[in-house]
């Protein structure tokens, strides 16, 4: 009966609800494993957890940025004004965004005259569009675009990223925390970056009673006063899941996976085995030992 209640509610359509509304109706509960480690971090123990729970905003905004392909560029008009125009890029190997632009643009007349620029990414499509936003700073430079680009009336800047800010959505409520361009072009974009809509979907439709047995015993409470539970993204560490105990608020909460996953194939036995802990938990079950006479005779053979 608790399956066939929570996949209807998990089915339910959730339309995501602005920045502000999301502040104040849904709080961010970002929580280690079971030794209650605050701040999206957990020490490493005998028990196999990992040292960070959480990616770094420089990783996750790594990932944002590689996982979106346009954003709005910010010039600089000759009388010092901005100017915000919507364009879009490509990567290099650093990250660092490649942006072509018609040559006659008043964008493209701006970043002639003065280099500097930033480039706003926020991601449009569920489920990534609550995971974060960034704006990369910096100066541009001509980049070639090569016989493709010959004739087509088109130029490209290379945004050379300086420092980027971050705002968190599902980690720190929308809070901008300013990354150095080292540090964001030394980050790596997560592993299940191309494959976490796929499975939110597969959870979220599928195996809704997995996500609502571990965020259940995740906050310590009864399957039966879970309310809801929802994934809402994942990542190498972790997930984020919405949930709501009987008689309490909505919250954000993050439970980290035991260990880094490799790939799409690994995430899926992680949660996997993490729903089957948490069951035999919730059953209080012990597995059985074979017995003396059983256990020779296995050896033996």
């Amino acid at each position: 009966m608790i399956g066939q209640l929570s996949r209807s509610t998990a089915r339910r359509a959730v339309a995501p609800a602005g920045r502000g509304a999301a502040r104040a109706q849904v709080p961010r509960r970002v929580v280690g494993v079971a030794d209650g480690a605050k701040n999206g971090t957990t020490s490493s123990s005998s028990n196999g957890s990992h040292a960070s729970a959480c990616p770094t905003p420089a990783e996750t905004a790594r990932t944002i940025v590689d996982i979106v392909n346009e954003g709005a560029l910010c010039s600089l008009c000759a009388d010092g004004s901005p100017l915000g125009a919507p364009v879009a890029y490509a990567l290099d190997s650093d990250g660092q965004p490649v942006i072509s632009l018609a040559s006659a643009s008043p964008e493209a007349a701006n970043l002639a005259r003065d280099a500097r620029a930033s480039l706003l990414v926020q991601p449009t499509a569920f489920p990534a569009r609550g995971v974060a936003s960034v704006a990369l700073q910096g100066t541009v430079a001509p980049h070639d675009l090569g016989e493709e680009g010959s004739g087509s009336g088109a130029v490209a800047y290379k945004l050379n990223v300086a420092q980027c800010v971050y705002y968190g959505g599902l980690d720190n409520s929308g809070a901008g925390v300013t990354v150095s361009g080292e540090d964001y072009r030394g980050a790596e974009p997560d592993t299940l970056r191309r494959f976490a809509g796929e499975l939110i979907g597969v959870w979220n439709n599928d195996r809704a009673e997995d996500i609502y047995r571990i965020v259940a015993a995740h906050l310590g409470a009864a399957l039966v006063d879970m309310a809801y539970a929802e994934l809402l993204w994942l990542d190498r560490l972790g997930m984020y899941i919405r949930a709501e105990v009987a008689g309490g608020p909505p919250q954000v909460v993050r439970v980290p996976f035991y260990r880094p996953v490799l790939d799409e194939r690994d995430a899926r036995s992680v949660i996997t085995m993490a729903a089957q802990i948490a069951w035999e938990a919730e059953r209080s079950y012990v597995p059985p030992l074979p017995d003396a006479a059983a256990a020779a005779a296995a050896v033996n053979n």
